[in-house]
């Protein structure tokens, strides 16, 4: 059988089907090839959300089940530190399915599900045979409760968020590792599939090629997130949960509307507050502009100084207070 060139892997829960959703639909709107489908993994669908996936060009939906016995055992010993302690927490380890599609598609590219495509992710082929983006500045033990015998801890990690795998890799080899040694070191794993994957890297010595992370792994507040490929909101604050998050990615925003437009399932909105983000700027912008200005607690104090010159300002912040006057020229 003739492989495909190409597949973008997605793994989700029900409670993120409108972000997988959502990366679909972009990928879609920006990527320059034609041969390639989107790997949809998950683990139970409404209806409604199964008829609104199936019309979403290059989509492919599959039911996911994790090896017998694996999921009890997991939740029974990863350690408390890990916040990946839930049921839905572990569809993580459905990056190891990677390994699997590589008997169908010649490349397979996964992703987070919680990001923001905004361009051609055609280029991330440049990054095999397996690529990932560094970890800095968290090494390999860092991803474990402690240090695990008879690996090298004291390495640099790699961020397992997004990778790039063909198939010239060994990997029915590598998908097998990683579930074995997923089982075997349960008690140890703070970040659970990325722990696993550096030491994959070091049983089948592999150097990944480095994914440049501004590029197709940058997290939201980095400056440069609004014109990255991959914006990724990585942390508990989510475009769809922090309003000045979902206002600083409004192309996000649009895409769910779309999504809505479906007939796919909405999230509650009640957290966000939709709107152009032009107005503050603009006061922001006039703040700054004053050569000079100076914040008193009670009246007194000082606790926030502004100066400026031209465009470049200077911030001396002392404090976070509750009672401001401003004084300033």
């Amino acid at each position: 059988m003739k492989k495909k060139k190409l597949a973008f892997l997605f793994g989700f829960t029900p409670n993120l089907t409108f972000a997988a959703a959502n990366a679909a639909l972009s990928i879609n709107r920006h990527i320059s090839i034609t041969d390639y489908d989107i790997i949809m993994l998950y683990t139970n669908l409404s209806e409604g959300d199964k008829r609104a996936l199936e019309k979403i060009p290059h989509v492919k939906l599959y039911k996911f089940e994790f090896p017998n016995g694996f999921v009890e055992h997991m939740l029974a010993n990863i350690p408390a530190q890990s916040r990946f302690r839930t049921a839905n927490h572990l569809m993580c380890f459905a990056h190891f399915e990677v390994f699997k599609w590589l008997d169908e598609y010649q490349n397979v590219v996964w992703n987070d599900v919680d990001i923001g495509v905004q361009g051609d992710l055609a280029g991330i082929l440049d990054y095999g045979p397996f690529g990932l983006c560094n970890d800095t500045p968290w090494n390999v033990v860092n991803q474990f409760s402690q240090p695990v015998p008879g690996w090298e801890m004291d390495i640099p990690a790699y961020c397992s968020g997004v990778m790039i795998a063909n198939d010239s890799l060994p990997y029915r080899q590598m998908y097998d590792f990683c579930y074995e040694k997923a089982k075997q070191y349960a008690a140890y794993l703070v970040n659970p599939d990325q722990a696993i994957i550096n030491l994959m890297l070091q049983q089948f010595n592999l150097t990944p090629c480095v994914v440049p992370l501004e590029e197709y792994n940058c997290i939201s507040w980095r400056e440069d997130a609004n014109v990255a490929k991959i914006a990724h909101f990585g942390t508990e604050q989510k475009v769809w949960n922090n309003t000045n998050i979902c206002n600083a990615f409004p192309e996000w925003y649009r895409t769910h509307l779309q999504w809505l437009a479906l007939g796919g399932s909405d999230f509650d909105r009640s957290a966000i507050t939709p709107r152009n983000a032009r107005g503050a700027l603009d006061w922001l912008d006039k703040l700054m502009s004053n050569s000079k200005k100076t914040w008193y607690l009670f009246g007194v104090v000082p606790v926030y100084r502004i100066k400026s010159c031209g465009k470049k300002s200077w911030h001396l912040l002392l404090s976070i207070v509750p009672f401001l006057r401003v004084k300033g020229s």
